[in-house]
């Protein structure tokens, strides 16, 4: 076999002896997180290195072989529901070389097949050589921008790619399975944090006998209707969160509500499909679920994808995208877009889940916390703040920004900068059910009381640091304190004391 010889390779060895992990690689455990590897499912390896992953693979009794032309050479090359081709083209000088080793993982792989590549373009120091570069200690990088790596796969294996993330992509054989993976995507993890605060809601004897009041005048009660009322403020916070939880247990129309959910989310999934120029999946080869949601909601199976269509062309209304952006029930809402943490995502209206569906087909699942909605619908912004729920005011370590006319994206790393962004407000961000949305707001609350949010200044961690100076005041776990250099200070306002909370 002419892939991956010793010819094209002779530098990976070097490249290798540096790389030594000691966990998942970020592509296994995204195929993992996918469901793609799984117990009873086969994965064969295609460059595998020193077998890090093999054996972690193997450890929780996955089918899990592999082969590499240095360091495991003499294993047989064999099929596998998944193959994986981790960072191995990158470093393949001769292009027809480099086709073939594609071509030849994919022909090995029967259900799907994941490829990893480098495209963060981050050797500052190479030079070019041929397409590639040769980084400082010799070896050949072929380095790709997502697009380019997207067009690439397509070009050589004629199959349309999902873009997992930055870099790693998957190719489906088995129409079952990418649909099942489809599906996923749509029907994303309910935030852990809403299930707890339902549960705390309806374990405790007062909420209990809340909801019961509730259901028998038809609304929530008053305050001045219900004399506990109180306890329930101080055990859950708002009114308005009260009332949502009382909903969620009571309402007679939770079950239309249900319906219109699973509803929209089947319209998301099939317009994710038309949007990649999918043919529509047989209906036997569904998931179970989205097979019986779909015969309770339609008529047929037919049906879905003219109604998906029209709700696809949704995305490219600007002036309905403000409009759903204006009316949504979560997130923190500017002039120019919607800010929202990604744990409210399932919150959203359909039209803007489906935008960052869209975004993610570019870049792929990443590690975010905050998603911005432009009002036009013509870019999404991921971002990461270090340490969102303990920090009062994160960091923001960098932003991925995709603009979805071209499909293209742009990054800016903060996590170096001495003056980073910075977030306030972080209740806007977040659904009310979430635990942490009585102490945000509360803080939010006492900061707005002592003007400190008045400023133009706070958006970054200088101006902040100014703003709290200025008042004499820091921020300490949610809360606000007067900082210890003026407790003795006869000038201080009076209005400050020692501890606000």
């Amino acid at each position: 076999m002419k892939a991956m010889q010793p010819a094209a390779t002779s530098d990976v060895r070097r490249e290798k002896t540096a790389i030594v992990r000691y966990r998942y690689s970020r592509p296994v455990m995204l195929a993992l997180s996918h469901a793609l590897i799984a117990p009873g499912t086969s994965v064969f390896d295609y460059g595998c290195g020193r077998g890090e992953d093999l054996r972690y693979l193997q450890s929780v009794g996955i089918d899990a072989k592999g082969w590499d032309p240095h360091f495991l050479p003499h294993t047989a090359i064999e099929s596998a529901d998944l193959v994986n081709l981790g960072y191995v083209l990158n470093v393949i000088e001769d292009p027809e070389e480099r086709r073939s080793t594609l071509q030849r993982a994919y022909d090995l792989a029967r259900r799907v097949l994941m490829v990893t590549v480098r495209v963060d373009r981050s050797l500052e120091t190479a030079i070019q050589f041929s397409d590639g570069v040769l980084t400082q200690i010799g070896s050949f990088q072929k380095l790709y921008s997502q697009g380019e790596f997207k067009e690439y796969l397509q070009d050589v294996l004629g199959r349309r790619p999902h873009m997992a993330a930055l870099g790693i992509a998957y190719v489906f054989k088995d129409e079952a399975l990418e649909s099942t993976y489809l599906a996923s995507l749509v029907h994303r993890r309910i935030d852990s944090s809403s299930v707890q605060a339902m549960e705390e809601f309806s374990q405790d004897p007062v909420a209990q006998s809340y909801i019961s009041l509730t259901s028998t005048l038809g609304r929530p009660p008053i305050p001045s209707e219900f004399a506990e009322y109180p306890l329930l403020l101080d055990r859950f916070g708002s009114p308005a969160r009260i009332e949502r939880l009382a909903h969620q247990h009571s309402s007679p129309t939770a079950i239309e509500e249900a319906q219109q959910r699973r509803r929209e989310n089947i319209l998301t999934y099939a317009a994710m499909m038309l949007l990649q120029g999918l043919k529509p999946v047989p209906f036997r080869s569904l998931p179970q679920e989205l097979q019986s949601d779909i015969r309770m909601l339609w008529s047929s199976y037919a049906d879905v994808f003219p109604e998906a269509k029209k709700f696809l062309f949704g995305i490219g209304d600007a002036s309905m995208v403000r409009r759903y952006c204006e009316t949504s029930s979560v997130g923190k809402k500017l002039p120019d877009a919607l800010y929202v943490h990604c744990s409210a995502e399932e919150q959203l209206p359909a039209v803007l889940r489906l935008l960052l569906f869209a975004a993610r087909q570019v870049v792929g699942d990443l590690e975010y916390n905050v998603a911005k909605i432009s009002s036009d619908g013509r870019s999404i912004s991921f971002l990461s703040y270090e340490n969102f729920e303990d920090d009062p005011h994160p960091i923001l370590l960098y932003s991925v920004r995709v603009y979805l006319p071209r499909a293209e994206y742009t990054i800016r790393n903060y996590s170096s900068s001495v003056n980073p962004p910075i977030l306030h407000r972080k209740e806007l961000l977040i659904d009310s059910l979430h635990p942490m949305y009585r102490i945000f707001r509360d803080l939010s609350d006492e900061e707005e009381k002592l003007g400190l949010l008045s400023s133009l200044s706070i958006g970054t961690r200088v101006g902040w640091s100014s703003v709290l100076e200025e008042h004499g005041v820091e921020i300490d776990d949610h809360r606000v304190m007067r900082k210890a250099t003026m407790l003795s200070n006869p000038q201080m306002p009076a209005s400050i004391p020692e501890e606000i909370n």
